[in-house]
């Protein structure tokens, strides 16, 4: 696997006032989740089955977004780019 972009950090502050740091390209809402994760180009044999796969890019189905961490909306508070 490779990583395409530089990550950034993430000050996820939850409903119970705890700030989660995270290290991610970015995040996106799925399903009542905020999941953040990293865009990789991986060869298909390369993907475990421990891996959350969040997405792929038309253009080039190896071109995937891993999730790192997810969080329910319903327990954040606040997310800032730090």
């Amino acid at each position: 696997m490779r990583h395409i972009t530089e990550i950034s950090r993430w000050d996820v502050t939850l409903t119970d006032g705890s700030v989660i740091e995270v290290w991610a390209d970015g995040y996106q809402e799925i399903d009542g989740v905020y999941s953040f994760g990293v865009l990789v180009d991986t060869e298909a044999e390369e993907v475990g089955s421990g891996l959350l796969v969040t997405n792929r890019t038309p253009s080039n189905p190896d071109r995937l977004v891993i999730a790192l961490a997810q969080f329910p909306v319903s327990a954040v508070a606040e997310i800032r780019s730090a």
